[in-house]
């Protein structure tokens, strides 16, 4: 991986963090600033951030262990697999009912990246399986994932007034686009016509975790089903987020 762009304070961190974690309440600051090669000054700072943060914590004999945060870390990670998991068990009749493909995926800076993908044995089907990544602003997707942000959120991961487009379709304006962000939040759900690719339209809503918007569904299909289908997936595909979405995270 090209480290042109790294930041040392990271790596710093990255460095104490393992070694804490091999070995809980062994170390401490001068133990540390001899087996990392960092000067006191330097890793003073350091740990003093890491613990505010709950990175670290340290006990009544000044040595240091890993901290509750970098446990909560953890669980969330093995939790969005737990997440997938119950996507593909609740989401298997619902696109047995729909006969369309369903999506699970979660924002990633302004982008949109797909982590699975329930698809319907059809013959046309968009290009959206585990590790795809769209532009958020040009999917119903992005559209769940992003409704709750205030604007200077918005602003920030889109930093630019004109956004990229990718179809004819797609919104190419911030502005234009946090006006679509007010709709989507007013109905609780998304839709995408053909804004992410030419043909396919979606609906999307999004899953939530102690009220906070964690991940989103949407089911895409071909236009010459869209008009037909798009009430009973706008039903289904809210009803699947409310079942994903949880308090227990």
């Amino acid at each position: 991986m090209d480290t042109k762009y790294s930041v040392p304070a990271l790596d710093r961190a990255h460095a104490v963090l393992s070694l804490l974690s091999e070995e809980p309440y062994k170390w401490k600051l001068s133990d540390l600033s001899k087996e990392l090669g960092i000067s006191k000054s330097t890793l003073y700072s350091l740990l003093q951030t890491m613990e505010r943060l709950q990175w670290v914590n340290r006990d009544r004999n000044e040595t240091y262990a890993v901290g509750r945060t970098v446990g909560d870390y953890g669980s969330a990670y093995f939790r969005q697999f737990d997440l997938i998991e119950e996507f593909r068990r609740l989401g298997e009749p619902v696109m047995r009912k729909l006969h369309e493909s369903i999506q699970l995926a979660r924002l990633d800076g302004s982008e949109v990246l797909y982590l699975a993908k329930i698809e319907a044995p059809t013959p046309v089907q968009m290009v959206s399986g585990p590790g795809v990544r769209f532009p958020a602003h040009s999917t119903g997707l992005g559209k769940s994932l992003m409704s709750e942000m205030d604007e200077e959120q918005i602003r920030l991961l889109l930093p630019e007034e004109k956004l990229p487009k990718r179809t004819m379709h797609t919104i190419d304006s911030r502005e234009a686009f946090i006006r679509e962000l007010e709709q989507v939040r007013r109905d609780g759900y998304a839709l995408d016509h053909q804004e992410g690719v030419m043909g396919f339209c979606c609906v999307s809503a999004p899953i939530r975790s102690r009220g906070e918007i964690v991940a989103a569904i949407s089911c895409s299909m071909p236009m010459h089903n869209w008009e037909t289908t798009k009430e009973t997936a706008i039903r289904e595909i809210c009803s699947l987020a409310a079942g994903l979405s949880t308090n227990r995270i």
